[in-house]
């Protein structure tokens, strides 16, 4: 049932769907029109019964199409809105990331200044220690 279903916007939208309306309408309502115009026409006019059996046709599946129209529309506005919240929270988590990253390279950065300032003073040490040896 759900095959069928799924096919059937797609069959509203062709190209034969949309000959039949036309021709519906053509029939129905310029035809039928043009034969109360020209009385030559009136034994080809559509009688009671197909005008009321081919209306309701072309009613139900102008109803039949409004309704495919609004669920199709129902529908993209719930993926749209389930699309939008997962990339909010993608681009949530991306800046939870960039924020530990920076965080993790200033500890780092904090880090090398440290052992930069360990080894000036290592290194100040030494010269200071070679100094003395030399004045002995």
């Amino acid at each position: 049932m759900e095959k069928i279903l799924k096919k059937i916007p797609a069959l509203l939208a062709s190209k034969l769907s949309i000959f039949i309306y036309l021709f519906l309408f053509f029939y129905l309502v310029i035809f039928a029109f043009l034969t109360k115009l020209i009385p030559a026409l009136n034994s080809w006019a559509p009688d009671n019964n197909v005008q009321l059996v081919l209306g309701n046709y072309t009613n139900v599946l102008s109803a039949l199409g409004a309704s495919i129209a609004a669920g199709n529309g129902v529908a993209v506005r719930s993926k749209m809105d389930k699309m939008q919240r997962r990339h909010e929270d993608m681009h949530q988590e991306l800046s939870d990331k960039i924020a530990e990253l920076h965080s993790k390279l200033e500890h780092l950065e904090a880090l090398r200044s440290a052992e930069s300032t360990a080894a000036k003073n290592d290194g100040t040490k030494a010269e200071q220690i070679v100094d003395s040896d030399k004045m002995e």
